[in-house]
């Protein structure tokens, strides 16, 4: 009780109700401070779209379209599916790390109802924002369990076919959500022929972004990635097996994903932007490890990417 206590006035502290400057067009429907982070919902009249955000209070982390709730609104969100065409079959069990609005798990659940989806959720609050302003639904084969998705993985028995990383809180990743540690307690949750894909914004604003590339590396025998090219995000896209797959391969497999499924966006578009991680590499990079938090890395390194 004494910690909840605690945390709840700090994060009064560190991030007050204050409001923030809104476009003249958009309105503040909600906003409170949970255990966690500030949580603010923003409408957008003259767009038409719903918006969160959180403790940048400037950086939008999800939003929907009003008029057509169930699509994808942001290229990083409709990017990450690039990795469907690295499966060999269907996806049969999915594990979201972290729910945000819900977009992309429920997306998921559009495209493959018969898929079992699991989403972490760290943060009740942000569960129900997902419920009440962006209309998230749970269902037989979608749920969502309360707790910090390290902890959930390590002490699933469950093995996924995708494994999908988007824990942002703000523009960081919490640090035990980047480490060598936590990346191979994932790949032991993974399929023989699993999946993971990560949401990783750009080394403009991303100091550890090099770090990131290498950490992957190491744990992973092939990194794929797919740049954003409007958003500052980068998708990647890493395997169990060590199968490489080349750039036509992947092109090929998700024109037959588009012409069986439908998506509502360009699919093969997306996967016209595969890139081998060689040309991010950088061998100088540390790598992030459960003893070496991200905050010692701004002490020894300048981004080297480009």
């Amino acid at each position: 009780m004494f910690n909840k206590i605690y945390l709840t006035v700090l994060c009064f502290l560190l991030f007050p109700l204050s409001g923030f400057a809104l476009e003249p067009s958009e309105k503040l429907l909600m906003e409170k401070n949970s255990l966690y982070q500030y949580i603010a919902v923003t409408e957008d009249a003259a767009k038409h779209e719903r918006y969160l955000r959180n403790n940048k209070k400037d950086l939008i982390q999800g939003g929907i379209s009003l008029d057509a709730p169930d699509k994808l609104l942001f290229e990083y969100t409709r990017t990450t599916f690039v990795s469907l065409a690295f499966l060999r079959i269907d996806p049969g069990d999915v594990l979201f790390a972290g729910l945000g609005i819900g977009a992309m798990p429920g997306y998921m659940n559009r495209y493959y109802p018969e898929a079992n989806i699991d989403a972490v959720e760290i943060d009740t609050d942000i569960v129900s924002v997902a419920k009440e302003y962006f209309y998230f639904k749970e269902n037989k084969n979608l749920k969502v369990h309360a707790g910090d998705a390290r902890q959930f993985i390590k002490r699933s028995k469950k093995k996924y076919d995708i494994i999908f990383l988007d824990a942002y809180q703000g523009d960081y990743i919490p640090f035990h959500l980047t480490t060598v540690e936590f990346l191979r307690e994932v790949k032991s949750r993974l399929k023989d022929n699993g999946v993971v894909v990560s949401n990783i914004l750009s080394p403009y604003r991303n100091k550890l972004f090099d770090s990131m590339i290498m950490t992957y590396k190491k744990v992973f025998p092939y990194l794929y990635i797919f740049k954003g090219k409007k958003s500052g995000n980068f998708i990647f896209v890493v395997t169990k097996n060590f199968d490489l797959k080349d750039k036509d391969g992947i092109e090929a497999a998700a024109k037959k994903l588009q012409s069986l499924r439908q998506f509502d966006f360009d699919l093969p578009e997306t996967a016209s932007r595969f890139e081998y991680s060689m040309a991010y590499e950088w061998s100088g990079a540390n790598i992030l490890t459960d003893d070496f938090a991200p905050v010692n890395l701004y002490k020894y390194q300048d981004s080297e990417a480009k």
